[in-house]
């Protein structure tokens, strides 16, 4: 079986992602510098807003502030620690099993649900002043 490299760079960026969120969160967000688009044209938070910080807090096992800040990075740090224990997994075991899952049509109901969490996110956020 071919060897595919796209799992060992996926790996690696999960890996690397993990490192990098390994700092210290800042607990004063008030004061943090956002390169954010939609928030310095429009002075409102994007739902991923605090996704990164969320996310900090995630890895640093700080549960409450990471779904807090934004409840997204939460379903993000235990979707990317899910993916790279699969991919290892994948690599170990010589399957594709992840590339399948990844190729598959998402159905239209999880699309809505998605849709819905990222609009009540929206509000959440918004009414927090992020």
């Amino acid at each position: 079986m071919r060897v595919n490299y796209k799992y060992y760079l996926i790996s690696i960026a999960t890996a690397a992602s993990y490192f990098s969120l390994s700092t210290k969160p800042n607990p004063n967000g008030s004061n943090h510098f956002t390169i954010c688009i939609f928030h310095n044209i429009t002075g409102y938070p994007c739902p991923a807003c605090g996704t990164v910080r969320g996310l900090k807090y995630f890895f640093h096992l700080d549960f409450y502030n990471s779904i807090m800040i934004n409840p997204l990075s939460t379903i993000i740090g235990i979707g990317m620690i899910i993916s790279f224990f699969w991919i290892i997994y994948d690599l170990i075991k010589k399957k594709t099993t992840y590339k399948d899952f990844i190729k598959r049509k998402v159905p239209a109901w999880i699309v809505i649900i998605l849709i819905l969490l990222t609009i009540i996110n929206e509000y959440w956020n918004i009414q927090k002043g992020i």
